[in-house]
C-alpha cells in the first residue's frame, strides 16, 4: 500500500501565540461601550433603590395611618368635649379672681399706718384703666405730727409719688391738709388678699 502525503500547506489548527514566541494578539475596547455600562449599573441601582424607599414610605405611612385610626377609636369625644368646657370655666374663673378688686385693703392699709393725732374728712378713690388715684382731706393737731405722717406715707410700697398740699391751720388749732397718692394695684387685688388668709379659715 502506497504511503499518503499531504499536499497542502494550509494548517489544520488555527496558529495560536505561544509563550514567548514573541507574538501578541491585540484586543481593542471602545471607551464609550465602558461608559454606557457604568451608566446603565448606576442607574439600576438608583433605580432600584429608589423603589425600595418608595416602599418603605409606604409602608410607614400606612403604618401611621393605621395608628391615628386607633388613637381615634381609643379618644372619647364626650370626655374630650367635657374637659375642654371645664378648662374654659377654669380660665375665665381666673380671669374673674385676677381683676377682681378689693377696696377695703385701702381702708385696712389706712387704718394700720396712720397715727392717731390725724383724722381724715373725706376720702376719694378712683380706678381707671390706667391708674388708681387715692385723694384724702383731713386734719392733724401739730406739724411735728403730720411730717411724721409724711415720713410713713412716703416710706409705704404701696403709694406712688405722695404728694401733701392744701396746708392750713384750722379755726381749732389744728392744720388741714390734702393728700394724694397712686396705688399700686396690687393693694387691691383680691387674689392677694384671699393668699393672704390663713389656711384654717
Amino acid at each position: 500500500m502506497e504511503p499518503k502525503f499531504q499536499t497542502s500547506f494550509i494548517p489544520k489548527k488555527p496558529i495560536v501565540s505561544q509563550v514567548g514566541s514573541g507574538i501578541e494578539v491585540i484586543r481593542s475596547t471602545n471607551i464609550f461601550s465602558v461608559i454606557a455600562t457604568v451608566m446603565f449599573l448606576v442607574t439600576v441601582i438608583i433605580s432600584g433603590g429608589l423603589f425600595v424607599y418608595k416602599k418603605v414610605l409606604s409602608g410607614q405611612i400606612d403604618q401611621g395611618k393605621k395608628d391615628v385610626a386607633a388613637a381615634d377609636e381609643a379618644i372619647d369625644s364626650e370626655k374630650i368635649k367635657e374637659l375642654i368646657d371645664a378648662n374654659s370655666r377654669i380660665i375665665s374663673s381666673k380671669k374673674l379672681l385676677d381683676n377682681h378688686i378689693a377696696s377695703s385693703e385701702i381702708l385696712l392699709l389706712l387704718q394700720d399706718i396712720t397715727i392717731k393725732r390725724m383724722r381724715f374728712t373725706e376720702l376719694t378713690y378712683k380706678n381707671t384703666d390706667k391708674e388708681i388715684n387715692l385723694n384724702i382731706k383731713g386734719e392733724v393737731q401739730t406739724y411735728n405730727a403730720l411730717a411724721q405722717q409724711e415720713v410713713i406715707f412716703k416710706q409705704n410700697e404701696f403709694f406712688k409719688n405722695p404728694q401733701f398740699s392744701g396746708l392750713a391751720l384750722a379755726e381749732n388749732g389744728t392744720v388741714s391738709i390734702e393728700f394724694s397718692t397712686m396705688l399700686d394695684p396690687f393693694l387691691i387685688s383680691y387674689k392677694k388678699a384671699l393668699e393672704s388668709l390663713p389656711l384654717d379659715q
